[in-house]
């Protein structure tokens, strides 16, 4: 299963799970507020301190708790879809990146290239050089 899919899956039975404690809790309280009215002697008032006001404190705090975790679950949700549309910016300005190079490569063996043949030909030019300056002395002491 892919981890998003898991991911969403698992958000939404916490939602689900949130939404029938919430119900269940509201029920049980209504009841407890419902029978307050017929049972009120100190059994009612044992049960009610040992048992019903703790479980109705627990079942708010476990609201909270839950209520906190699918709110961070959806920051988290925010966060990770602006993760990933950066992570397809990145490779969008990689790909951009990776022909650039590829333009400067050819650039730098082109201009390896050129320089090579430079050389090639500056030698060739120098190597010339004592063949021009005898024809240009021969020239010279013609006309002298």
């Amino acid at each position: 299963m892919e981890e998003s899919t898991w991911y969403v899956k698992q958000r939404s039975q916490i939602e689900e799970s949130l939404w029938t404690l919430k119900q269940r809790s509201r029920v049980l309280q209504d009841y407890r507020q419902y029978i307050q009215g017929l049972w009120q002697d100190d059994a009612a008032s044992e049960i009610n301190g040992r048992y019903f006001h703790p479980h109705e404190e627990d079942s708010k705090q476990a609201l909270a708790a839950l209520n906190q975790q699918l709110s961070s679950l959806q920051k988290t949700d925010a966060e990770l879809e602006i993760a990933r549309q950066n992570g397809l910016e990145i490779n969008r300005l990689l790909d951009e990146v990776e022909k650039l190079l590829d333009f400067a490569r050819q650039d730098i063996s082109r201009s390896h290239s050129e320089y090579s043949r430079f050389q090639d030909q500056n030698s060739a030019a120098r190597a010339e050089l004592p063949t021009i300056d005898q024809l240009i002395n021969q020239a010279n002491s013609c006309c002298s």
